[in-house]
C-alpha cells in the first residue's frame, strides 16, 4: 500500500473541519467520553495526555465484529494477526512491541499466559465487550510489566438504567451463527447484568495449501477449521451507603476448535496420518476471570478501592485427531491471583494524587508429552510480583502535568523502576500540545527463567521511549496526531542453536507517526486512522517480522431516517515473515447497515471483505474470503429505577 494512500484518508477528514455541522455528538455517538486507562483516574479523552483511543459499545454495536482481533485492527498504532479462523491465536504487535509486550486487561485484571508469554485475545468473547480502552506507548509506570507497547482495557458489560432483556441472534457464511440473551437493570441501590453467549463456525481450511506441501514435510488438510464457544458473564454492585460500592464480576468461557497442526506424522509413534494429510489438532479452553472489589470515599478528598481478582485458564490439546496411539495430549494451565489498593487524593479541583499497592501472583502448570523433545515433560513455574506505585495530576492554566512512578519487586530476582514525565500545553481552545518521555520493562516468565529451554540469568526487557503530539477539538471534530521514538533492549529470544535457551540477546527500534481522527461531515460520521512507523531488528538491520511499515483504516457511516449504513476500509503495506518468506500489501473493505425498526429492535448486516480479497497476514495461514452476516438484535430502552 502506498503511503500516499493513508495521507489521502488524513486530508479528507482534517478537510471537514471547515464544512463540520455543530453538535454535542457524532450521529448519537460521544465524541469526548471519559476514559480511565490513561492515568488510572476519571478523564475525559482530549484531556489525557498519552496517546489513547476508545472504541464505544455504539461502535460495536455498528460494526458488528466476529472477535475483538477484528475490532481492534482499525485501531492507531495496533496490528491484529489471527493464525487462521475464529479461536486461532491471535498476535497483537502496538508500535512494533510483540504480543509479550502488549498488556491486556480484562477490567483491570492481567490475563498473559505465564508459560507462553502471551494474550490469549481469543478466549474473550466480543459480545461479552461493553467498551475496550487503548493506550498506547510506554505505561509500566502505571501498569507495570508488559506494558511497552501499550495497554488494551477491556470492560465487560455492567448494569446500567436501561433495565430489562436484551439479546441477539445472528446467522451468516461459513454457517456462522451467534446468540446472545442477556438481562439488564437496576433495582433500588443494585445494579446487575447476566448475559449469555453462543458463537459457532465451519470456518475455513488454516493453511494455505500452495505453501504449505509435501516439500517442506506439510500437507495442508482441507478440512475446515472449526470453532464453538460458549461463555456466560455477571456483574453485581451494590451500593451500600452513599459513596460506598461493593461488586462482583464474573466471566467464564469454554470454547472448543480443530484446526491444521502442521504435521502429518505423529511425534510419539512416528505413524503417518491415515489420510496422508496434516493432523487435525483440537483445542478445548477453559477461562474464568473473576473479581470482588469494594469502592469507599473516605472522606471528601480520599477515594479508596480495594479489588481482589482471580484469572484461570486451562487449554487442552490433543495434537493427532485419528491417532491417539501414545495419548499425544497437552495440558496448560494458567492461574493468578491480584490484590490491590488504589488510593486518589483530590487535592483540589485541579490536582489529584495517586497511591496504590499491589501483588500479583502468577503459576504456569504444564503437562505436555511432545514437549522437551519427543518425551514426557512436565513444569511447574510460579512467580510474585510485589508493586508499589503512585501518579500527579494536574492542570495550572494552559499547561498540564502528568507523573508516575513505579517500583516492581519479584521474587526471582528482578526488579525494576519505572517513571513517565508528561506536560501539555493548550495553544488555544481549539489546539494543545503534549509531550512524555517514559520507561518500561517486561519481565521474563518462570518458563523462560526455569522451563525446559530456560535460562535463570535472564534480564528484564527494557524500553525507552519518547513521544510528542498535537491534538484539535472542537464540538465535532477531535484528531490528534503523535510523533513517537522507541528503543529496546536486552529482548529475550531462543538461541538458535543447541541447547537452545533463552538469552538477552536482541534489540529493536521504532520510530513513527500516528494520525487519529473522528468527526462529523454533514451527516455522515468519520473515523480514520493511519501509522507510518519503521520497526527494526537492530542486529541484523531488518524489518521486525509480521510489521508493517504503513497501514491505516477509514470508517464512514451514514444515517437516513432509521437506516444507518456505512463502510470500513482497512489497509496495510506488505511484511517480512520468518525464512525470509513475504506478506503482500492488502485492503478489505467491510460494509455494515442497521435498520431501527422500532424503539427497541433493530436489523444488521455486516458484509466482510466486500471484494473477496485473497491476503494473509502470516506466511502459509489463510484469512477469511468474502462472508454475509444478518442480525436481528433486541435491547431495553430508557426505564426508570425499579423500588
Amino acid at each position: 500500500m502506498k503511503r500516499s494512500a493513508i495521507a489521502s484518508l488524513i486530508g479528507l477528514t482534517l478537510s471537514s473541519y471547515a464544512i463540520a455541522d455543530e453538535t454535542s455528538n457524532i450521529n448519537g455517538i460521544n465524541l469526548n467520553p471519559t476514559v480511565v486507562t490513561g492515568n488510572r483516574l476519571p478523564q475525559q479523552l482530549s484531556e489525557v495526555m498519552l496517546s489513547v483511543s476508545v472504541i464505544t459499545k455504539e461502535e460495536i454495536d455498528r460494526l458488528q465484529p466476529q472477535d475483538l482481533s477484528s475490532l481492534l485492527q482499525g485501531e492507531p498504532g495496533i496490528e491484529t494477526l489471527r493464525s487462521g479462523g475464529l479461536g486461532m491465536q491471535t498476535s497483537i504487535f502496538m508500535r512494533g512491541a510483540g504480543s509479550n509486550q502488549v498488556l491486556v486487561l480484562v477490567d483491570g485484571l492481567k490475563i498473559t499466559d505465564e508459560y507462553t508469554n502471551s494474550v490469549p485475545l481469543e478466549s474473550i468473547p466480543i459480545a461479552q465487550v461493553e467498551r475496550v480502552e487503548i493506550l498506547r506507548g510506554n505505561a509500566s509506570a502505571l501498569y507495570g510489566s508488559n506494558a511497552v507497547g501499550g495497554v488494551i482495557q477491556i470492560f465487560t458489560k455492567s448494569g446500567t438504567a436501561n433495565a430489562g432483556p436484551y439479546g441477539s441472534i445472528s446467522t451468516g457464511s461459513r454457517n456462522t451463527q451467534n446468540l446472545v440473551a442477556g438481562y439488564n437493570g437496576k433495582y433500588n441501590d443494585t445494579s446487575f447484568n447476566f448475559s449469555f453467549n453462543h458463537q459457532q463456525t465451519d470456518g475455513f481450511p488454516t493453511l494455505n495449501p500452495s505453501q504449505n506441501n509435501q516439500a517442506n514435510g506439510i500437507v495442508a488438510n482441507l478440512k475446515n477449521n472449526t470453532y464453538e464457544s460458549n461463555n456466560i458473564s455477571a456483574n453485581v454492585s451494590q451500593l451500600i451507603a452513599q459513596g460506598h460500592e461493593v461488586g462482583l464480576k464474573i466471566l467464564a468461557s469454554e470454547t472448543n476448535n480443530t484446526f491444521d497442526s502442521a504435521g502429518n506424522v505423529n511425534g510419539i509413534t512416528f505413524n503417518t496420518s491415515p489420510t496422508g494429510f496434516d493432523y487435525l489438532e483440537q483445542m478445548n479452553t477453559k477461562t474464568l476471570i473473576s473479581q470482588v472489589y469494594s469502592k469507599d470515599a473516605i472522606t471528601d478528598f480520599w477515594n479508596s478501592t480495594v479489588k481482589l481478582g482471580v484469572t484461570n485458564r486451562t487449554y487442552r490439546v490433543n495434537y493427532n485427531d485419528q491417532d491417539l496411539v501414545g495419548a499425544p495430549l497437552g495440558i496448560y494451565n494458567n492461574h493468578q491471583t491480584d490484590l490491590s489498593w488504589i488510593n486518589d487524593f483530590v487535592i483540589n479541583s485541579n490536582q489529584t494524587l495517586l497511591v496504590g499497592i499491589q501483588t500479583n501472583n502468577l503459576t504456569a502448570n504444564v503437562n505436555d508429552i511432545y514437549n522437551n523433545g519427543y518425551g514426557s515433560a512436565n513444569f511447574k513455574g510460579t512467580r510474585t510480583v510485589n508493586s508499589i506505585f503512585s501518579g500527579y495530576t494536574a492542570k495550572f492554566d494552559a499547561v498540564g502535568v502528568q507523573v508516575n512512578v513505579r517500583h516492581d519487586y519479584i521474587n526471582t530476582g528482578e526488579s525494576a523502576t519505572t517513571g513517565l514525565f508528561g506536560l501539555s500545553y493548550d495553544l488555544t481552545n481549539h489546539w494543545k500540545l503534549a509531550g512524555n518521555i517514559s520507561n518500561a520493562f517486561s519481565a521474563p516468565t518462570s518458563n523462560e527463567l526455569y522451563g525446559p529451554y530456560g535460562n535463570a540469568n535472564l534480564n528484564p526487557e527494557h524500553d525507552d521511549s519518547q513521544e510528542a503530539s498535537i491534538q484539535y477539538l472542537e464540538s465535532n471534530t477531535l484528531a490528534r496526531i503523535v510523533v513517537f521514538n522507541r528503543t529496546t533492549k536486552n529482548l529475550i529470544t531462543n538461541n538458535s542453536s543447541s541447547p537452545y535457551e533463552y538469552e538477552n540477546i536482541n534489540k529493536a527500534s521504532n520510530q513513527g507517526i500516528e494520525f487519529t481522527a473522528k468527526t462529523l461531515i454533514g451527516r455522515a460520521t468519520v473515523k480514520a486512522s493511519a501509522t507510518f512507523q519503521d520497526p527494526v531488528n537492530e542486529i541484523t538491520n531488518t524489518q521486525l517480522l509480521r510489521r508493517a511499515k504503513e497501514f491505516g483504516s477509514l470508517d464512514v457511516s451514514y444515517p437516513v431516517d432509521q437506516l444507518s449504513i456505512g463502510a470500513q476500509l482497512v489497509a496495510s503495506s506488505a511484511t517480512l515473515d520468518a525464512s525470509s518468506e513475504k506478506n503482500n500489501g492488502y485492503s478489505v473493505v467491510n460494509l455494515f447497515a442497521q435498520y431501527r425498526y422500532s424503539k427497541n429492535w433493530s436489523a444488521n448486516v455486516r458484509v466482510e471483505n466486500l471484494f473477496d480479497r485473497s491476503y494473509q497476514q502470516v506466511y502459509g495461514y489463510n484469512t477469511p474470503r468474502v462472508g454475509a452476516f444478518f442480525t436481528l438484535q433486541y435491547s431495553p430502552g430508557k426505564s426508570e429505577n425499579k423500588k
